[in-house]
């Protein structure tokens, strides 16, 4: 778990996802599914969306808990 923290918590894993996010919901992979059924592209569209939103969830999660932990810290230090 804490390994899975410090991952959700770089500013490269960030830049990560939205590279990716990018290059999935772009053109030439979307049109992977120009033969199928339009049903599939929608599917393939909410499943990225909802996975998504999942991570952001996650990171910002992640995120907030140690911002707040770095301010007990900070209090902490100055005898606040």
């Amino acid at each position: 778990m804490k390994r899975l923290r410090s991952v959700l918590q770089r500013s490269e894993f960030h830049t990560l996802l939205f590279v990716l996010g990018f290059a999935l919901l772009n053109w030439p992979f979307l049109d992977i599914f120009r033969l199928k059924r339009p049903e599939v592209l929608l599917a393939y569209i909410y499943i990225l969306w909802a996975i998504g939103i999942i991570l952001l969830f996650l990171v910002s999660r992640i995120v907030s808990k140690s911002a707040s932990g770095d301010e007990v810290r900070k209090r902490k230090d100055h005898g606040a």
